[in-house]
């Protein structure tokens, strides 16, 4: 697993159950050689080193099951990190997923009966390899097989806006190579129906798929709500893919029929926000964790236009405050359109600027759609995605869904 996605929530449940072998990553932020960086004055620390620094192993997974490649990884990404306001390009990335897949072959993935790997594509080598040594293999796909080409068709609408950075026969070649790794794949595992869908739309055989849709730690059904009225927020990288300029378009649409709001947005930008496609929001670019819990606390309702997404993490912290949510079917699936908020179409800024106006002027049905969505994000904690995870692996019988 490249990163710390989901705060390592796989190999620690794995871990919690005595069946993990080994886990095979590039680098956390307790490893030795961080923490020289690290020693460098959080006020000169670069925000790119921040995060990786944040990267912390859960308490219950072993250090001697973490297999990383930390060398190979500041190797690529120091330069990049060093530099204030860069980001590492996917050409490092690459390198680095390919010394995490080279190492674990060179083990022989320490000795383990099954691989659980998180790569997009990067993996084959690892997957082909592992079925030669009569290994059970389980892909998660994290996000919808389709978006190579929703974000290729939204550049062309946009043209400038991002590097158009694949051609049509790129993606092309892309959706073969997941076509054939998923049919040496014995399990494919998704966490919402939109990548369901779109993965069945691709080839996959559906008896391999399976839907385990995440969770969100506890303490956030703990945080107490206090809405400002009329206060949007929009939480997650800011570019195209997220449909950040149909959320402008919504805002203008908002003032013109002179509806008092806020929009807040905050997130990495990968897009220059001064363009007027994005013009409107509060753009806060990318802020601490403590701050983001404040953020949901005073939302009034959360908004999330999505192009091509898999599960809305972000969704479920601010259902857990009690703010409904608004989005769309490629990303809302735990979202029941009228009841924990509205689910609009892609590419509509004038539906979601009329389901905002809604929420916005009716202050009963935005309580009810709180009380509605604080009560459905409590069934999707990481107990429960444990539960969830356990019984598409066989191990235990998943938790109902509310």
């Amino acid at each position: 697993m490249p990163g710390a996605r989901l705060h390592y929530a796989v190999p620690a449940l794995l871990a919690a159950q005595d069946a993990l072998a080994a886990f095979y990553t590039d680098i956390h932020g307790e490893h030795r050689l961080l923490q020289l960086l690290a020693k460098l004055p959080a006020v000169r620390r670069p925000a790119a080193l921040s995060r990786l620094l944040a990267r912390r192993l859960p308490p219950g997974l072993d250090r001697q099951l973490v297999r990383e490649v930390a060398i190979a990884t500041l190797a690529a990404h120091l330069p990049p990190l060093m530099r204030r306001g860069s980001t590492s390009n996917a050409g490092a990335v690459e390198l680095v997923d390919r010394a995490v897949i080279k190492r674990a072959i060179a083990d022989e993935f320490g000795g383990a009966s099954a691989l659980y790997s998180c790569f997009i594509n990067n993996d084959r080598e690892a997957v082909r390899t592992a079925k030669s040594l009569g290994m059970h293999v389980v892909h998660e796909l994290f996000i919808g097989a389709d978006y190579p080409q929703v974000l290729y068709e939204e550049r062309a609408l946009f043209p400038g806006i991002e590097e158009q950075e694949h051609s049509p026969a790129d993606i092309e070649a892309h959706q073969e190579r997941t076509r054939q790794k998923w049919q040496l794949c014995d399990q494919v595992l998704v966490p919402s129906q939109h990548v369901y869908d779109s993965s069945l739309q691709l080839g996959c055989d559906p008896a391999k798929l399976a839907i385990v849709p995440y969770g969100l730690d506890a303490h956030w059904l703990a945080l107490e709500a206090d809405p400002q009225p009329g206060r949007i927020l929009c939480v997650g990288h800011v570019g195209l893919r997220k449909g950040n300029h149909y959320l402008a378009q919504a805002c203008s649409l908002l003032r013109q029929r002179h509806v008092r709001f806020e929009c807040r947005v905050a997130g990495p930008l990968q897009v220059d926000v001064s363009d007027q496609l994005f013009a409107g929001p509060t753009y806060l670019g990318t802020i601490p964790r403590s701050r983001i819990q404040e953020e949901f606390r005073k939302a009034d309702l959360f908004v999330l236009p999505t192009l091509a997404d898999s599960f809305g993490l972000v969704h479920l912290e601010a259902m857990a405050c009690g703010v409904p949510v608004i989005t769309t079917p490629n990303c809302g699936s735990i979202i029941r359109d009228g009841i924990e908020g509205f689910v609009v179409p892609i590419r509509d800024a004038a539906a979601l600027a009329d389901r905002m106006e809604q929420l916005l002027g009716d202050p009963a049905l935005r309580r009810q759609m709180g009380q509605a969505a604080r009560h459905r994000a409590a069934a999707y904690t990481w107990e429960h995605y444990g539960r969830r995870l356990q019984a598409a692996l066989g191990i235990e019988k998943p938790a109902p869904v509310q």
